[in-house]
């Protein structure tokens, strides 16, 4: 008799925040989950534990900003795994008016934002188009919808991939792969202590997110509100509420948001003053 078929599924940006929390809640029984990111260490603990729950792990530590040698492991990879869903949730951010920021900041934003997110897909997707059947997430960011003044590069990556997913959700379905769109609020992740700063820190930036009162969220809570999401078979999943609502009202009253991120911009110049 032949082992059951395990579900293998990949997660970018395991290591931390709502990628390792994603690892957590879909690292069951019956599932062989393939974590990347750059920590080794963070990687392996995290394996042990999803093992300890009786789950599959496997462990690769990889930059995602270094695109030649993930291509190389990726060209490995889908010749030898049949991949089921692709969770993608590395991410880098910034914090800095753009007249502050480094050519080497948009660089290390772009490759590690956009075109990370874009390589993997491609890779993927055509291994899953070939297959018939697949699930390609993309974590992305409201910013991707409202834009974020201070936050510019961050928010052009994350617009890029609304217009990635936006396109390819309407020719993956003949192929069938689902395509989803994943567009958070504030989550309490490690994504803030480890982001560029342009004459801000990471104390002023907690202390205008909390001003604003746009509550931030829990990667655990996060992670399962996502997966509910995608289960109930919504395409763009967006959260929480008020992420919601600004998605929606962004392109219908850019008016209202400009008045949102108008006071964004003084209160930063004040706290970097």
């Amino acid at each position: 008799m032949s082992a059951p078929a395990v579900k293998e599924i990949l997660i970018t940006g395991a290591s931390s925040g709502i990628g390792m929390e994603l690892a957590r809640q879909l690292g069951v029984p019956g599932t062989r989950v393939w974590l990347v990111a750059r920590s080794q260490d963070k990687l392996d603990a995290l394996a042990d534990e999803i093992r300890a729950a009786g789950g599959l792990a496997e462990v690769r530590a990889l930059d995602l900003s270094d695109i030649e040698g993930c291509g190389k492991f990726l060209g490995q990879f889908i010749a030898e795994v049949r991949l089921d869903e692709l969770y993608l949730a590395a991410a880098v951010s910034i914090f800095g008016e753009v007249k502050d920021v480094q050519p080497e900041d948009w660089d290390q934003i772009y490759r590690t934002d956009l075109l990370s997110y874009v390589q993997w897909v491609q890779a993927v997707y055509e291994s899953m188009a070939k297959a018939r059947r697949g699930r390609i997430v993309m974590v992305s960011s409201l910013a991707g919808y409202a834009g974020y003044p201070t936050s510019v590069p961050y928010a052009t990556m994350k617009a890029g991939l609304l217009g990635l997913f936006r396109t390819l959700r309407h020719e993956a379905p003949g192929h069938g792969v689902s395509v989803h769109l994943v567009s958070p609020g504030y989550v309490r992740t490690g994504i803030y202590r480890a982001a560029i700063y342009r004459r801000s820190n990471f104390d002023n930036t907690l202390k205008q997110i909390d001003e604003m009162g746009f509550k931030m969220i829990e990667p655990a809570e996060a992670a399962e509100v996502i997966l509910k999401g995608i289960k109930a078979g919504k395409e763009e999943v967006i959260f929480p509420g008020y992420a919601k609502l600004l998605a929606w009202i962004a392109p219908r009253f850019p008016w209202l948001v400009g008045s949102i991120h108008a006071r964004m911009v003084k209160r930063f110049r004040e706290l970097s003053a």
